[in-house]
């Protein structure tokens, strides 16, 4: 059974939580942008880290898997860096959803960060990994103004951010697989990660690392 649970104003858009029984969803003007029906791929997606990485940004803090990920794979002297642009989001996870989160963002390696994740990329340096799980993909944003996190000014300011060796990963709910032919001309080794669940690949993950 379906029921509608809660209605947010934020950033001049209306957020719409669902409770679909089985699990939530957080809408967007209609369009679903979170779900908690499919969060093995963002976890496979958090664990694409090295585990010798010590310096990491999450963009997007969703429903706190691609952390949780992260977080399993990483040392303990690692320091993450999770951007999350909408207090609705950080608010669902530290009240009503926080059983999904698994206590995340309360782990001592975590720091999170209220803003554009383009303008924390900006100003980091000697990153290990940079990795967006803010859209459904690279052709698609939450927002109009995403698009910038993507584009080839986008992706010249993550590896500036990447120290050598570094990668740059964004997840994707759908095939885009010309985004590759945007990291290699930036100057990055590309590669792409499928991640299964429930039988089938549900999806991947364009990563790029710095030469």
């Amino acid at each position: 059974m379906m029921r509608k649970t809660r209605t947010f104003k934020e950033a001049g858009a209306t957020l719409t939580l669902f409770d679909r029984g089985t699990h939530h969803e957080l809408e967007i003007g209609g369009v679903p942008i979170l779900t908690s029906a499919l969060l093995g791929t963002e976890r496979a997606f958090g664990r694409i880290v090295s585990k010798t990485a010590r310096r990491i940004i999450v963009g997007g803090l969703g429903f706190g898997s691609t952390l949780a990920g992260v977080l399993e794979t990483v040392g303990r002297d690692a320091r993450v860096i999770v951007v999350e642009r909408l207090a609705t989001v950080v608010a669902l996870v530290r009240g009503e959803l926080s059983r999904l989160a698994h206590g995340t963002l309360d782990d001592p390696r975590v720091t999170l960060v209220r803003a554009d994740v383009r303008d924390v990329i900006e100003r980091e340096h000697r990153i290990d990994a940079i990795l967006l799980d803010v859209d459904n993909g690279p052709d698609w944003g939450s927002f109009p103004e995403n698009a910038r996190l993507y584009d080839r000014a986008g992706v010249a300011a993550a590896r500036r951010a990447l120290r050598r060796g570094g990668i740059y990963a964004v997840w994707s709910g759908y095939p885009a697989d010309h985004f590759q032919s945007r990291l290699r001309n930036a100057g990055f080794h590309t590669s792409v990660v499928l991640f299964e669940e429930r039988g089938r690949v549900q999806a991947r993950a364009y990563v790029g690392r710095k030469r």
